[in-house]
This record gives structure tokens, sequence and C-alpha cells, in this order.
């Protein structure tokens, strides 16, 4: 007697257990092809829905997607290794930063440092203004007018030849730069 296929497949063990698998989780499969059958009624709902895709419409049409935009994006991803190096960079600079701006003995070195740097600086500073009020005192207290015989003792001091000579060669370095 010949037997039917059917009838020796299902013989087999693992396909029984197949099926009994199977019949276990038909509940499961069923909540599942109902929820997708649900989500294919929305998107019909959706799609026949005027107002939607309008608005859907809308919104894609808002943007400025266009053959220049896909190549700028397209240069833009060849561009993104570097930028990536570029921004870890930064952020080992910035943990540098951090790490130094939390470091108490560092930044009173460089406090220090900074501070030697600038005193003398200051120093001149105050020096070149306290100059300036002696002269405008000066200035104020002199009563005399300034005569041409003056000028002329005034000329054969080596100070006043040396600013004299810095003037000249001002104006002769400035008028060759323009001509």
């Amino acid at each position: 007697m010949e037997t039917n296929p059917l009838f020796e497949q299902l013989q087999q063990p693992d396909i029984q257990a197949a099926l009994v698998l199977l019949l276990q989780n038909l509940p499961v499969y069923e909540k599942n092809l109902e929820a997708m059958g649900n989500i294919a009624s929305f998107g019909q709902a959706v799609l026949q829905d005027k107002q939607a895709v309008q608005k859907y419409e809308e919104l894609v049409g808002s943007y400025n997607i266009n053959l220049e935009t896909i190549e700028a994006l397209a240069g833009l991803l060849e561009k993104l290794p570097k930028l990536y190096k570029m921004m870890e960079q930064l952020e080992n600079l910035f943990d540098f930063a951090s790490a130094v701006l939390g470091d108490q003995k560092t930044i009173d070195y460089a406090a220090e440092s900074i501070k030697s740097y600038a005193e003398p600086v200051v120093k001149k500073g105050k020096q070149g203004l306290s100059l300036i009020e002696e002269i405008q005192q000066q200035v104020q207290t002199e009563t005399e007018p300034v005569k041409l015989f003056k000028m002329i003792k005034w000329l054969k001091d080596p100070n006043v030849q040396q600013s004299l000579k810095f003037i000249q060669a001002t104006l002769t370095v400035l008028t060759r730069k323009i001509d």
C-alpha cells in the first residue's frame, strides 16, 4: 500500500514539534496579524485624508532639497572624518583646559608667571604717566613765552638733535612707503 507523503511528513518528530510550537503561539501570531492589519488600515485612512496628505506635502515642499543640496550633503559626508578628528582635538583641548582650571597649583603658577611679566610693564607705564603729569605741571607753571633764540639754543642739545634725527628718518621712511 502506498503512503501519503503528507502523512510521512507528519510522522517526523521535528515536524510534530514545530506544529505543536505553532499551535501554542497561534494566539500571539493572531494578535500580531491584527496589529499589522490595524496599522495598514491606519495608513490607508491617512492616505485618504486629503488634509493630512496636504500638510505632509507642504512639509516636504518647505525643504529646499535639490541637486545642489544633495551635492553639498555628499561633500559634508566626505569631510566628516576630518570634522570628527577636529572635534576630538577640540574635546581633548577642552578636557586639558578643564583639568588645568581645576588644578589650583597650576592656576597659581600661571598667575605668578603673568604677574612677573606684567609687573615691569605696569611699572614702566606708571613711570610714563608720572613723566607726562610732571611735564603738564611744568607747562602750566611756565609763563615765559618761547623765543626764537631759545629754540636755537635747544637745537644744540644732543637730545633734541637725536629727536629731530628720529623725526627726519620717520618722514623719510614714510615717504618711501607711500611712493
